[in-house]
């Protein structure tokens, strides 16, 4: 071969090998410049995440807080309705300079008066909101069926056409047919003020360094930070920005960057799902491609194997995180899903607590300050004080009964009630039960028929306490549930053992006004009540129905009901007792509390830090002959019985919540003094503390027994007096 065809292939190869060279060298610049780009871009990838899941996180709590606030307005609205319904019906009439004094007496913006067809009667408004512009809402059927419901009421938010709310609650009138409308306006910048912005979100968040973040809800603009927002909050963006957001719309998937190109720049951007708004975030490209470029530069030689292996792993790694990320967000959505329910029953669940709980607790204490009041005003007048004391009297049961069955029904449904087995006459409890119905039914004019049948067993172990309650909470209601001239049959008999147990059954029956199917389907739902009302009859907590079925099971036994609306209801209860003998049974001392003799000479030391307590107790023993004389701490109290003369004492009542050193600790430094009588002298504990622990850590400290606060006067005077009996 010749040289010039040597030099000439010579040539040949180098070219090609340079040519080769050249293009691995563009190949390794432009996979690097790839690849520093999508590195890059993760990054925005995941600040833009860090954005939306934050977005995701704090709207959910903004929109908790929101609701709330409105919730509160919602119900103190409403709560101004009914107060100015009863005040209406004091006052016998309605007219506009009456509803004029309301609505400044209760702050609202206007109080209006229709019939019940939703017409004007009577109204007091500001200006801002009156009839007029709520009178298409105030006509529909939500609120007309307020007028023919007299428990229902109704309340709502409503968005005015200048963008602020009106707050109306609705109640039926009760001086005659229609509907009493309280109304607070808000204008709509007051609403803006009021609530938690979603602008706030982005403080922080410089265009610089995250990018333009734009938060959009049902297409509207809601928050940015690539603009501030007008007074009212809204939100203009740019021509260049709308068209990046079309563009992100257009190209983007949820969770990956892709660029955008806008009047001739080039974005990255991308979106996301966060709550109830879409998150679109996007920021310029330029320093991005300028990274790129630096990088793809700096790189020159590479071998061909390690980019094939490269891009092989880099193209696994994407695959494998858009599945990761595709499956973060499925279980997000899903959790999402599943906060926003809990958050929604248990918001639901809250505010229909608080209604009912203000209610029931509202409706006995206004009825003890009014008769306080009624009290003050005929001081010369014995029989109105009589009067007065009689229904203050009353109204606190009414309040300790709601406490006494909220407190049950927590200790039931957390499983923390302990049964308290005793050996009783069957017989003789049964009897105590009727007489206490027998006086309930007198105010009510209903007749109690007591089938006490003969029992095989009437002595058994059995809950005391417990068992009244279960009774008396089914009794009761069909003592109050039931028509003037009603009557209530209470049947107790002795059916099959069970294992050798004696069962025993009791029948409630009454032809009261009984339940409708609907509501039998909820009846041992806590705080469920019927809509139907009987003349004279408070509404009820609406929990002894659930507290009996849980009494019930927790004995072991079973109950059931049939009840027809109109004709009256039956219930049906089993339970198993354990038998015992007669001569297990303690035999009860039973004095009067105003029997100056019941407690002749008995020396006692009261321990109580509480003046109006200890007084009530000291005016209840000295009145039954009793010597008392008072501790008014645990300190005090041991001092005093360390000082006193061997047996001084013949009984110490000691409260258990005190200053210092409590009931308990003091019961145990006076048992545990070096003296005869400090083993043998009788502490009883008076304390509000009034569960099963509370007994047993009683008894653990050292005391006889536990009486549970609000003592009555003849329980607190026959305990002692079985002290004195016993000491005789």
């Amino acid at each position: 071969m010749r040289p010039t065809t040597l030099l000439r292939s010579g040539a040949i190869v180098r070219q090609g090998a340079r040519l080769l060279v050249a293009l691995l060298g563009i190949a390794l610049s432009v996979v690097a410049g790839m690849m520093s780009y999508g590195y890059t871009t993760a990054q925005a990838e995941q600040r833009f995440a860090d954005v939306v899941d934050y977005v995701a996180t704090q709207s959910l709590s903004y929109d908790a807080f929101n609701s709330a606030y409105t919730t509160k307005n919602l119900i103190r609205v409403m709560e101004i309705a009914g107060e100015a319904a009863r005040d209406m019906e004091r006052d016998g009439s309605v007219d506009n300079a009456m509803l004029e004094q309301y609505a400044d007496q209760f702050n609202v913006s206007a109080l209006i008066v229709t019939d019940a067809s939703g017409n004007l009667v009577s109204e007091s408004s500001t200006g801002d909101v009156d009839y007029g512009s709520l009178a298409t809402y105030l006509k529909e059927s939500p609120v007309l069926e307020v007028a023919t419901h007299p428990l229902k009421s109704y309340t709502a938010r409503i968005t005015l056409a200048d963008d602020s709310v009106a707050d109306i609650g609705c109640v039926t009138r009760q001086d005659g047919e229609g509907i009493v409308i309280a109304v607070r306006h808000q204008s709509a910048k007051a609403v803006v003020s009021n609530t938690l912005k979603l602008q706030s979100l982005l403080d922080g968040y410089e265009t610089i360094d995250s990018g333009n973040i734009v938060i959009e809800s049902d297409g509207k603009v809601v928050v940015t930070n690539a603009v501030e927002p007008t007074v009212l909050g809204v939100f203009d963006l740019p021509v260049t920005d709308v068209f990046i957001v079309d563009g992100i719309k257009d190209r983007c998937l949820a969770g990956k960057v892709r660029l955008v190109n806008a009047d001739g720049e080039w974005y990255l951007g991308t979106f996301g799902k966060a709550h109830k708004f879409y998150v679109y975030t996007y920021a310029s490209a330029q320093r991005y491609f300028e990274v790129a470029a630096a990088v793809a530069a700096g790189v020159l030689v590479l071998y061909g194997g390690v980019i094939a292996v490269v891009v092989t792993v880099r193209r696994r790694a994407d695959r494998r995180r858009l599945t990761d990320l595709l499956q973060q967000e499925r279980g997000y959505g899903d959790k999402l899903a599943k906060a926003a329910r809990e958050a929604s029953s248990a918001n639901s669940a809250k505010t229909e607590f608080l209604r009912r709980m203000s209610h029931d607790l509202r409706t006995p204490i206004n009825g003890i300050r009014g008769m306080v009041e009624v009290g003050d005003a005929n001081a010369d007048d014995l029989q109105k004080q009589t009067e007065c004391r009689s229904k203050i009297w009353t109204a606190s049961g009414l309040l300790l009964d709601l406490a006494n069955e909220a407190l049950d029904m927590s200790r039931l449904e957390s499983g923390q009630v302990d049964l308290n087995l005793v050996p009783i006459n069957l017989v003789a409890l049964n009897c105590e039960v009727r007489d206490i119905l027998e006086r309930q039914a007198e105010e009510r004019l209903v007749t109690i028929i007591s089938d006490q049948q003969t029992l095989n067993h009437p002595y058994a172990r059995v809950s005391v306490t417990h068992l009244k309650r279960l009774l008396l909470n089914i009794a009761g209601n069909a003592v109050k549930y039931n028509r003037q001239g009603g009557y209530v049959r209470l049947v107790c008999r002795e059916v099959e053992p069970v294992d050798g147990v004696p069962v025993y059954e009791y029948t409630i029956a009454d032809n009261g006004i009984g339940m409708s199917e609907e509501f039998q389907q909820h009846l041992y739902e806590p705080f469920c009540r019927e809509e139907q009302q009987v003349e004279g009859a408070s509404s009820g907590t609406g929990l002894g129905a659930p507290i009996a079925k849980q009494l019930v099971e927790l004995m072991g036994g079973t109950m059931n009901f049939t009840s027809v609306l109109g004709q009256g209801t039956t219930f049906t209860i089993r339970l198993p007792f354990e038998k015992c003998d007669r001569s297990e049974i303690l035999q009860a001392v039973r004095v009067g509390a105003g029997d100056g003799d019941a407690l002749q000479g008995l020396r006692v030391l009261l321990v109580e830090d509480n003046d109006l307590n200890a007084e009530i107790a000291q005016f209840t023993l000295s009145r039954a002959g009793a010597i008392v004389t008072h501790a008014k701490d645990g300190e005090s109290a041991v001092e005093m019985f360390a000082a006193s003369a061997p047996y001084e004492y013949d009984a110490v009542l000691m409260d258990i919540m005190m200053p210092g050193i409590d009931g308990l600790e003091a019961t145990r430094q006076i048992r545990a003094l070096d003296r005869e009588d400090a083993a043998t002298t009788p502490i009883i504990a008076v304390s509000a503390n009034a569960f099963a622990d509370d007994r047993r850590l009683s008894r653990e400290a050292g005391m006889n027994a536990h009486l549970s606060k609000p003592v009555s006067s003849q329980e607190l005077v026959e305990a002692l007096a079985h002290i004195a009996a016993d000491a005789s």
